[in-house]
């Protein structure tokens, strides 16, 4: 699908061209710059809409933990939804990009707790091979992770979300609960497979 301009952008949003600009800059769009103008990733601005906070001020991401471990599993998809727009700042999120010769390590990273569709799997989710990496990982770890797997913040062409989590991560299991699972697949716009993972819930 082709970028988006800031124009296209703001339309799409009903917002203004300085709107557009803040949620680029509080990484809620994915844009790259050429020159003074933006190119608008248009997965990012359909993550957005689905996911488009209400009102009022946003759960902490401390609060937002709280509120996801200890929710009742949402009836339906829109309740998932709901929960997803709740807690959307429950980690500091950024797009990088690991070599495909690296990814294999991943798997047995003891700093790493893995999200999304590889956690959905996990849970028994009968969706197809994820083609996106979401790395629950805590602020601590962060740097090294990058390092050691090569993992630039932002990069062209990403394969993974990297979910920075300031405080302790408390997941007993090297994949998050199915719940996170969900609202991860949510936080990427795939409605179809966070269904799927959600049957798994019930």
């Amino acid at each position: 699908m082709a970028q988006l301009n800031v124009d296209q952008a703001a339309d799409a949003l009903g917002v203004s061209h300085v709107q557009v600009g803040r949620l680029i800059d509080a990484g809620e769009l994915d844009a790259e710059r050429f020159g003074r103008s933006w190119a608008i990733d248009p997965n990012s601005l359909r993550r957005y809409r689905l996911l488009r906070p209400r009102r009022g001020r946003p759960l902490s991401e401390f609060a937002s933990w709280q509120r996801v471990l200890d929710a009742e599993p949402p009836a339906n998809i829109d309740e998932a939804i709901d929960l997803a727009r709740l807690v959307r700042r429950r980690s500091r999120n950024e797009r990088i990009r690991i070599l495909p010769a690296l990814d294999g390590r991943i798997a047995d990273d003891p700093r790493v707790h893995h999200g999304g569709a590889h956690a959905a799997v996990h849970h028994g989710a009968g969706i197809g091979r994820p083609d996106q990496r979401d790395i629950y990982i805590s602020a601590a770890d962060a740097d090294s992770f990058r390092a050691d797997f090569r993992a630039t913040p932002n990069a062209d062409e990403p394969n993974a979300v990297l979910r920075i989590v300031e405080g302790p991560i408390a997941f007993t299991d090297q994949f998050v609960p199915p719940i996170i699972a969900v609202l991860d697949l949510l936080d990427a716009a795939d409605t179809r497979a966070a269904a799927e993972a959600l049957r798994v819930l019930r």
